[in-house]
């Protein structure tokens, strides 16, 4: 890919420096999106559901 690039949902570590697999809180592993253009990231190791959504900022 070419182009800008923005982070707009960082931090799934959980921590700022991981040194290890181990040290991770999140592990994001899948992704899908809403009829409203929401993004859906699944987490494997917390048996969660994270919602992102765009605010336009």
């Amino acid at each position: 890919p070419s182009g800008k690039y923005e982070v707009f949902a960082g931090n799934f570590s959980g921590k700022k420096v991981v040194e290890s697999p181990g040290d991770a809180r999140y592990r994001p592993s899948g992704l899908a999106q809403g009829p409203d253009g929401s993004l859906y990231v699944t987490d494997d190791a917390n048996g969660t559901v994270f919602r992102i959504v765009y605010t336009g900022k």
